[in-house]
């Protein structure tokens, strides 16, 4: 079960527009606020985000070298629809530059060629059985199960890239948790908050290619760290979104959002909300305050500590609608 913050302390939410948000405290876990966040739903190319994340997760575990470790785009990659990253068959890229071509201008292409080339590394470490196993099938088997892992209890994967599927689903809280994850991983962070990238590859021939994406996230220009748009005509415009100050660190979700433009706008009413919650619940949050007293009796020397705790309340009887209540720990 979800920590939530206590709603006593939170000014109302604000109107958006998503069918479904969700706001994380990226600090503690705490789910902020959200609405029908739990509602299995697609989330189009945020299902990207898992698709990095267990990418990335294989690379530090099994020791990966992202620059000299090359992808290919197949044949099936080449032919997908939707945002591409411009790959054609035969295009080599190293993981590291696949991983910008994914996350960047949302490649549902090098989704399908990172999935397949990650897939093919969890059949050559598996059992002897496995290796003629389907790398497709393998890959989304990880995703997954570090969906699981990280308690995403209303998602499934069946594809890497999150275009149309009913059977690719998650919810504003599940995508909440996971982007916090990742967050925590320093390669997609890294690669989320970048508004450009250029590289260049191979292509079928050898021959040297440019390729040049630009971020499809407008917030980045906006003191936003991330992290990954989706839109698809099932899901609606989505976005899963990091905000992080001196202050504050956020993790922000809204799914199905009325047009392109309101992932925006809605996502800065929530960061705006969130950050005036935050304040306004320190402030009313339960007063606490501690005394330190030396006192001595006939057998020992030591210090009291004081909590006066002023809780509301709201009988008749009660003068200043408050009770105090006073509690002495010994100190020894």
């Amino acid at each position: 079960m979800e920590k939530r913050i206590k709603t006593h302390a939170l000014p109302s939410p604000p109107q958006l527009t998503a069918k479904s948000w969700a706001v994380l405290n990226a600090a503690t876990g705490e789910l902020l606020g959200g609405q029908h966040e739990h509602e299995y739903r697609e989330v189009a190319s945020i299902t990207k985000v898992m698709t990095a994340y267990t990418a990335v997760r294989m690379i530090e575990s099994m020791g990966i070298n992202v620059d000299e470790s090359k992808a290919e785009a197949s044949f099936d990659a080449a032919l997908m629809g939707g945002t591409t990253a411009c790959l054609e068959e035969g295009d080599v890229l190293s993981v590291y530059d696949m991983l910008h071509a994914m996350l960047l201008p949302s490649g549902n292409d090098a989704a399908q060629a990172l999935a397949e080339y990650f897939g093919l590394v969890l059949i050559e470490l598996g059992p002897k059985a496995s290796k003629f196993a389907d790398p497709m099938q393998v890959f989304l088997s990880e995703m997954n199960k570090n969906a699981k892992a990280l308690g995403m209890s209303n998602t499934s994967y069946a594809n890497p890239h999150g275009l149309q599927n009913c059977f690719n689903k998650s919810s504003a809280l599940d995508v909440a948790k996971l982007s916090m994850a990742a967050m925590r991983l320093p390669l997609f962070s890294e690669i989320v908050k970048k508004q450009k990238y250029t590289c260049v590859g191979q292509d079928l021939f050898g021959n040297n290619k440019t390729f040049v994406w630009k971020n499809t996230n407008k917030l980045l220009a906006k003191g936003f760290s991330g992290i990954k748009t989706g839109m698809t005509s099932s899901a609606g415009p989505c976005l899963a979104s990091n905000y992080r100050d001196n202050q504050v660190s956020l993790i922000m979700v809204v799914l199905s959002c009325k047009t392109l433009d309101h992932r925006w706008t809605d996502t800065v009413k929530l960061k705006d909300w969130s950050i005036r919650s935050l304040i306004k619940a320190k402030e009313k949050s339960e007063t606490l305050e501690v005394k330190k007293l030396t006192v001595r009796d006939s057998k020992k020397r030591g210090k009291i500590l004081c909590f006066q705790l002023n809780l509301p309340c709201h009988t008749n009887h009660s003068r200043n609608n408050n009770v105090c209540f006073l509690s002495l720990i010994h100190i020894s």
